[in-house]
């Protein structure tokens, strides 16, 4: 008995020693808005892909893109319960919860009329930290499917009231502040916040949208070093002020780069009731393009993945975090068709009159050269590949145990890239190699095709911005990448949109536990969107 004993002893050890050594887990998810195929190869050409040094995969340099670097990929179907476009909030709905439900809907079964748990809620519910991020409004399909339920994505004002609060009471409490009498503003407001939600505080959001959390006629005054004072409006007509009410419950509030440079992540440690709130524009954050021309106040999508990884990796201590990160405009661009054949629409292919969001910014003759529409597109993907490398830095630590994921709700605008344009003609490949007697067989001083410019390759250099590296055409005149929009009804007589798409996307993973789990994506031939969820469920180990 007493050997029996000892065992007993000795085992129960054993597993205390296993548990209290268990490391800490961290789940990203990365999520590219409208992203497909021919925008992360726009990037990547641009980065010089198919030249010297980065031509052939035994190239050192051949994966220009962290996103080439993710080690397991895939293909995955996108459509939804009832359409095969998704759109982004089932698109998005389903890697958080799992499950398939109809165009417009966030994290919610319109059959049932039940709040489909989110596996961000599971993870808060468990001991993680947890965190959205996102260039959009943090009240947009995306960021909204992960942290609220309700059946319109459209119904905004009511998100951003989910996203802050984390019992019914809270909730309630938001809508009886409003001066207005509730029966004479909206008798049929609803103030139920749904199961899930509750006793889910979301430690981090960053992103846009100050106009579903302040009072229609008030402004969030943007005050960033060396920036001319910049007003963020809100638009709410109940009165209500979610700003306040959230520096009540435990957020520090911040609306510039500036603001999100000066944050001290361990004053996060063991403070279970401080959070971090970043508004940063009254609607979606600016394209990153337009944030450079305009040297805004505005922080960049890797600014804002940097610190709330920082942020989520005190909080989350032993236990670890989970992340949701987004590159939102990416599909704006696809809406926008910017880049478009049509010269009815605002933009052409060899220049752009004005950036995607208006305005009247002066183009050329920038530091940065000429501006194409292209460009608009490379850089929103370039500007998610360096929020992708952030997380892919955390594979290094060998303290943690991390799982990255990448993917796409849909595809936007069914672009394609159609070839390259020189001194405004556009041309697919190079021309063919010639000789003095083009009809004799014998070799005779062959020249290759476009010898001047060694091959018929995007030229482009590279310059700073902030501390990071960007591509543009090296001049007016040498050859930039032609991005065309098969969605754009222009072509069938209509007017100048575009719109989703039901085309594959690419899926890519990497985990730093010898790819147990990402690698999880690959094996099965294509996969469905609801694949992603349960990887991340296992991995993180959520009953």
């Amino acid at each position: 008995m007493i050997s029996i004993f000892r065992i007993l002893i000795l085992t129960f050890n054993l597993f205390s020693i296993i548990s209290f050594a268990q490391k800490p887990k961290n789940v990203i998810i990365y999520i590219g808005d409208g992203f497909g195929i021919a925008a992360k190869t726009a990037a990547r050409m641009a980065l010089g892909q198919g030249l010297d040094g980065k031509r052939v995969h035994s190239d050192p340099d051949f994966q220009v893109l962290a996103l080439d670097k993710l080690k397991y990929t895939a293909m995955a179907t996108t459509h939804s319960l009832n359409s095969w476009t998704t759109d982004s909030a089932p698109g998005a709905t389903v890697y958080a919860t799992g499950k398939k439900t109809d165009n417009e809907v966030i994290s919610y079964d319109i059959e049932s009329n039940i709040a489909l748990e989110t596996v961000l809620e599971k993870a808060k519910k468990q001991g993680y930290a947890v965190g959205l991020v996102t260039s959009t409004r943090i009240t947009h399909a995306t960021p909204a499917a992960f942290g609220s339920h309700i059946w319109h994505r459209d119904l905004e004002e009511y998100i951003a009231a989910q996203l802050i609060s984390s019992s019914q009471k809270e909730y309630a409490e938001i809508f009886n502040t409003s001066p207005i009498d509730s029966l004479k503003y909206n008798p049929q407001r609803d103030w139920i916040l749904p199961i899930p939600k509750q006793n889910v505080a979301i430690d981090v959001l960053l992103g846009g949208g100050v106009q579903y959390f302040l009072p229609e006629g008030t402004n969030d005054i943007v005050n960033n070093l060396n920036i001319t004072v910049k007003l963020n409006k809100g638009k709410r007509n109940d009165k209500i002020n979610l700003l306040k009410i959230a520096q009540n419950r435990g957020y520090d509030y911040i609306n510039s780069l500036e603001q999100l440079k000066n944050i001290n992540p361990l004053t996060f440690k063991n403070n279970p009731t401080k959070k971090l709130l970043g508004l940063f524009n009254t609607s979606h954050l600016s394209y990153e393009q337009d944030r450079q021309l305009t040297n805004s106040p505005e922080p960049s999508l890797a600014d804002m993945t940097e610190l709330a990884i920082k942020i989520l990796t005190v909080k989350g201590g032993k236990k670890g975090f989970f992340l949701m990160v987004e590159g939102g405009r990416i599909d704006h661009l696809g809406h926008a068709n910017a880049g478009a054949v049509s010269k009815s629409c605002k933009f052409e292919i060899d220049s752009i009159a004005f950036p995607p969001d208006g305005g009247n910014i002066r183009l050329k003759n920038t530091s940065q050269g000429n501006i194409y529409g292209s460009d608009y597109l490379i850089k929103e993907v370039i500007s998610y590949d360096f929020a992708v490398n952030l997380g892919k830095e955390l594979l290094n630590k060998l303290s943690s145990e991390t799982l990255i994921l990448s993917t796409s709700d849909h595809e936007c605008g069914a672009m394609a890239l159609v070839g390259l344009s020189k001194n405004g003609t556009i041309r697919t490949y190079v021309d063919e190699p010639t000789q003095q007697n083009k009809n004799s067989a014998t070799p005779n001083q062959i020249k290759r095709g476009n010898i001047e410019t060694k091959g018929w390759f995007p030229y482009y250099s590279k310059y700073e911005f902030q501390g990071k590296y960007y591509p543009k055409p090296q001049s007016d005149t040498s050859s930039h990448i032609v991005v065309t929009y098969a969605s754009n009804p222009s072509v069938l007589g209509g007017g100048c949109g575009g719109n989703h798409t039901p085309q594959d996307v690419w899926m890519g993973a990497d985990d730093n536990i010898q790819g147990k789990f990402a690698s999880k994506i690959t094996g099965k031939g294509m996969l469905d969107n609801t694949d992603l969820y349960q990887i991340m469920i296992d991995f993180l180990n959520l009953k």
